[in-house]
């Protein structure tokens, strides 16, 4: 199956989306910038990252701090190989015009393997075999905030899938601590995940972009919790975390914006449908959506979920309080 889609100049200039297959990043494996290697664990899931330069592999640990070990004993669940090469083109994606561009993503399959491309790399990756190929762009592989960036998004795609094999999920979310117990403000961007963080002095901010949710095993199967120190991707409010912390899950908030604060309990079906669309990356292949539905209903039936209407107040705290 061959998903590469526009044409390329003879300048290595991408006129249009240019989405490789899995051959072009087989033959692109003997093209690393060094002998460097590095791991990143998140979740359980560790991503050992091989073929980078000297300056490359220091600019993850620096990024990526703990992740770069296991924070504190979690279980590794899986271990990705992913070799990393240099593609003589300038880009894969097209721009169109906006910054924005920067982080638009294609996604798709090819031999039962997940694709996916950006305007500055590309990747395949098999769950199955637990190896794959990030192709950097040879500006992004010379430029350290565009590797920096490319190489964090790169692994939003990557463990947004292989959370969903151990029952846990990245949830587009703000996920704030109080007294112990996580709640989690989720919703599509401008529904108030950033509000509801600046309005929260009092929590512990775990994120205000993406959240590890999932089903903890052994003595407290069952049992639904949040991570506080194995997911990098925290936004702008989240502190860096020196430690692994699992905080069990009060409840699920999907925002909207209203002039009072009240909350709507929901359930079953419209529970799950609104999780499930604030999950990033998954659901763009059938089969892969089907998994996460069988993840989020499990989680559905260990926290509650409610809808949250609310003010540009703390006020919607109070609200909170009634009902969890």
């Amino acid at each position: 199956m061959t998903v590469t889609v526009g044409t390329t100049t003879a300048q290595g200039r991408s006129r249009e989306d240019f989405v490789p297959d899995i051959a072009f990043h087989r033959a692109l494996q003997s093209s690393a910038r060094g002998p460097a290697a590095i791991s990143i664990t998140v979740g359980g899931v560790r991503v050992r990252l091989q073929g980078l330069s000297e300056a490359q592999a220091g600019a993850v640990r620096e990024r990526f701090g703990v992740f770069c070990d296991n924070m504190s004993g979690t279980p590794i669940a899986a271990h990705f190989a992913i070799d990393v090469a240099t593609f003589e083109n300038e880009t894969f994606l097209a721009m169109r015009g906006t910054p924005s561009e920067l982080y638009r993503i294609r996604i798709a399959e090819d031999e039962g393997s997940t694709l996916a491309a950006s305007h500055e790399w590309s990747c395949w990756f098999d769950e199955e075999a637990a190896a794959g190929t990030l192709a950097l762009a040879a500006v992004t592989a010379d430029d350290p905030k565009a590797f920096d960036r490319a190489l964090e998004n790169f692994l939003r795609v990557l463990y947004a899938h292989a959370l969903l094999a151990g029952d846990g999920f990245l949830l587009h979310a703000a996920g704030l601590v109080r007294d112990g117990r996580a709640y989690l403000f989720f919703g599509p961007s401008g529904s108030g995940k950033t509000t509801v963080t600046t309005m929260s002095p009092d929590a512990t901010v775990l994120s205000d972009d993406l959240t590890l949710v999932r089903l903890v095993e052994g003595e407290d199967a069952g049992r639904l919790v949040c991570h506080s120190g194995s997911v990098p991707f925290r936004g702008v409010f989240a502190p860096r975390p020196e430690r692994e912390v699992l905080y069990p899950v009060a409840g699920f908030f999907r925002l909207v914006k209203d002039s009072d604060d009240y909350v709507v309990p929901l359930s079953g079906a419209r529970a799950v449908g609104e999780i499930v669309s604030s999950l990033p990356f998954v659901t763009e292949r059938p089969e892969r959506a089907g998994r996460a539905i069988d993840v989020v209903s499990k989680a559905v039936a260990s926290a509650p979920v409610f809808q949250l209407h609310f003010r540009k107040d703390r006020t919607f705290w109070n609200a909170i309080g009634e009902v969890v």
